[in-house]
């Protein structure tokens, strides 16, 4: 048997009579085999619940095969009785999924909808079984927040307590110098300094992109919105338990820096390049700022009216009539400069250096991209004031977007995701002239109608989230076409058939992100004291280095279009310095894995390089699939927050009550065949595994005292698992 994190498996055998418990760590999460994919958090109990097996054809992982017996088994983990039973059925009659180069099957439990925890296994090789998942109504709450509780992560101008941040990714304050920023382009002149404080890192670089913000607060309000009581108060943020929703302090922590962005004119500034230094709060060099911007202006316009309108509802007429102003003052500014441009980063224009991503919409991005802006902006502003005036520009040209332009083959485009929304934006209005209307709603049921879409690609995708194709932040692109599916089952129009099916592929999504994909790993980092079996452990972020990043982010994804899959390897025959400047940077395209010529779906891995391996084309991560990511989660938890209390945009001291979270302590016990766990906060979860790293055992729920029946476990060393808030410990115990 060798040995168990250090200790001979034959001696452990030999001590303490019915179980022992061992005073060292070891590993957190155990492996399990790949070959029956789940969502590794759980399923809602009246959803539809599809595992998906694998047996891997084509990549890495092609010398593995498995073909499943004629029966799965779903177990219940505390009982380990059989609790459903029934027969995978091939996807396309055995033929290979083009984008994960797998031959799957698909097994349907449905039918099971009593909470609980449980495994599927193979009846007739035991041996393959999937990672544990529960089956309960608020599945996705804890979720949510983790994915929410990332945006505080990367607040700029906040120091990071332990008792929020959690004591691995604690930071003092970082970049006070926003305070005095400069114009990049007039850097010394200090005539230009001004205020750029607050909002939010962008993604693993630490700069602000006004555009990009603007969209990051819209998708947050909408998801706000769209479910109001899926949002609730305690996040464990600075804000929380002061009666807001803590989605909407956050989004107040982007909107008044989207107020400092904007000059007395309504224009936006564009861009604040921040000074990247790890950890954040060691950063001392000048912050810059860009000049504005069309894009911006019009991306501000947005947030500013739909914040208006949500602390307006909320009672905050203060916060509604500033905000109202300053969305007016951006809407007209843009209006008469709808051309204008700003591009930062380039050489040419003597802003090399100023961010690193490209802010700028030109107008050969996207086809349409400026169009929808526009039009995003335009729906904001009608949604502000009621005025149809607003709707003018897409009612005289709707065919500036995809939908009407590129009919039949454009549906689930990365790219054009949110020009479809719009479209759906846009038939909600009570004012949306009826033959504009028709004209989309004809195009939305002849494309969506059809098989390959209606249920999000199940004759095209063996994984039952069909996407046109694998491109950078193709979970992001998942994400969307999710929340687009789920959009559309609520839509004017659609038959009850269609709207249950398309509600169904909109959580197929979701599942996917959550370990239904040909890795079986939850695009979500360090999700193990969630209930995730295997998570990301690294993305690309100059903070968080190393296998322990803070929980809740979501990476870019698998991209068939990844630059450096070659890395270097093509010119380094003799170790020569040719192409990646360097013989240790052609040594380091050895040390690292990356995925060359894989199918799309698998083009990605675990890694935090920076240059040559430019991992950032991986594993980046982004407000935007984080907040995609959160809208689309947003709908499927159990909603039981409460909208009322203190007013969005307060700026009471009295309003901001801090919720700590206590240190904790996890003890252990044994008293008789049972293992007892108590902890001075909740206990969350204690899981159980064996030496094969198969989890034997879980318990999930909320409390300090927990006692746990384990007389059915087989002789042998487990690992006992307990987490209780920030806090995880692991030790091992023997079964005589």
């Amino acid at each position: 048997m060798g040995s168990q994190s250090g200790l001979p498996y034959t001696i452990l055998n030999k001590m303490a009579p019915l179980f022992l418990l061992v005073a060292f760590l070891v590993p957190a999460a155990f492996a399990q085999d790949v070959f029956i994919t789940v969502d590794q958090f759980g399923y809602r109990p009246d959803a539809k619940k599809v595992a998906v097996l694998r047996s891997p054809e084509v990549g890495y992982d092609a010398a593995l095969s498995y073909t499943p017996g004629s029966v799965m088994e779903v177990v219940d983990s505390a009982t380990a009785k059989v609790v459903f039973s029934g027969a995978p059925v091939a996807f396309q009659e055995g033929a290979i999924d083009t984008a994960s180069g797998d031959k799957v099957w698909w097994f349907d439990f449905s039918q099971l909808n009593t909470p609980g925890t449980y495994f599927i296994r193979d009846k007739a090789d035991n041996l393959k079984q999937s990672f544990y998942f529960r089956i309960r109504d608020d599945v996705y709450n804890d979720i949510l927040k983790a994915a929410m509780r990332m945006m505080f992560y990367q607040r700029v101008g906040m120091a990071k307590e332990e008792k929020y941040a959690g004591k691995d990714w604690a930071d003092a304050m970082n970049h006070a110098q926003d305070k005095a920023a400069r114009l990049f382009t007039d850097s010394t002149n200090a005539a230009t300094e001004r205020d750029v404080s607050g909002g939010w890192f962008d993604a693993g670089d630490f700069n602000k992109y006004t555009i990009w913000n603007g969209n990051y607060i819209e998708t947050l309000l909408r998801a706000y919105m769209d479910v109001p009581c899926a949002f609730t108060d305690d996040y464990n943020i600075p804000e929380s338990g002061n009666g807001i929703p803590d989605v909407l302090d956050e989004v107040k922590w982007g909107m008044d820096h989207l107020l400092r962005m904007q000059n007395e004119d309504g224009s936006v500034l564009s861009v604040v390049d921040e000074d990247h230094v790890s950890p954040p709060s060691a950063a001392t060099g000048r912050s810059y700022y860009g000049a504005p911007n069309a894009m911006s202006a019009y991306s501000a316009a947005k947030a500013f009216a739909l914040g208006s309108i949500v602390a307006q509802k909320r009672g905050n007429t203060e916060y509604a009539t500033t905000l109202k102003d300053a969305a007016q003052r951006a809407y007209k500014w843009a209006e008469a400069r709808p051309d204008s441009m700003f591009y930062n980063n380039k050489a040419e224009y003597g802003t090399k250096d100023l961010a690193a991503g490209q802010q700028e919409i030109d107008t050969n991005y996207t086809t349409g991209a400026r169009f929808a802006v526009k039009v995003a902006s335009d729906f904001a502003m009608y949604e502000l004031t009621g005025d149809a005036k607003y709707l003018g520009r897409f009612e005289a040209t709707p065919d500036s977007l995809p939908l009407m332009r590129q009919y039949g083959s454009w549906a689930l485009d990365q790219y054009r995701i949110a020009h479809d929304l719009l479209y759906l934006q846009y038939l909600g209005y009570k004012d949306a002239d009826a033959e504009v209307k028709g004209i989309v709603q004809e195009r939305f049921v002849s494309i969506f109608g059809q098989s390959k879409y209606i249920a999000a690609g199940l004759g095209h995708d063996g994984y039952r989230s069909y996407i046109r194709d694998y491109n950078w932040g193709s979970n992001s692109h998942k994400a969307s076409s999710g929340l687009l599916f789920d959009l559309m089952a609520g839509s004017d129009g659609a038959t009850s058939a269609e709207a249950g099916a398309w509600h169904d592929a909109a959580e197929d999504y979701l599942h996917y992100l959550h370990g239904v994909n040909p890795f079986g790993m939850v695009y979500l980092s360090n999700m193990g004291g969630y209930g995730a079996g295997k998570s990301v452990t690294k993305f690309y972020h100059g903070w968080f280095t190393g296998d322990n990043p803070a929980p809740g982010y979501v990476t870019g994804g698998a991209n068939s279009r990844y630059a450096w899959a070659a890395c270097c390897k093509e010119y380094d025959a003799n170790n020569s310095a040719k192409g990646c400047g360097s013989a240790a940077n052609n040594a380091l395209c050895y040390a690292v894995s990356l995925p060359v010529g894989e199918p799309h779906a698998k083009m990605y891995a675990d890694i935090n390089e920076g240059w040559p391996i430019d991992s950032w084309e991986l594993t980046e991560p982004s407000l935007g699939y984080q907040t995609a990511y959160i809208r689309l989660i947003s709908r499927f938890v159990k909603q039981k927050g409460v909208d009322i209390g203190e007013k969005f945009g307060s700026d009471s001291a009295d309003a901001v009550k801090p919720v700590a979270a206590p240190a904790q302590d996890l003890n252990f016990t044994l008293a008789g065949e049972r293992l007892e766990v108590v902890s001075s906060g909740d206990i969350r979860e204690i899981r159980l595994f064996d030496v094969n790293n198969r989890e034997t055992l879980r318990w999930n729920g909320n409390a300090r005292r927990v006692s746990l029946d384990i007389s059915a476990l087989k002789p042998g060393v487990y690992a006992v698992r307990a987490v209780s808030g920030a806090k995880t410990v692991t030790r091992l115990v023997l079964r005589r």
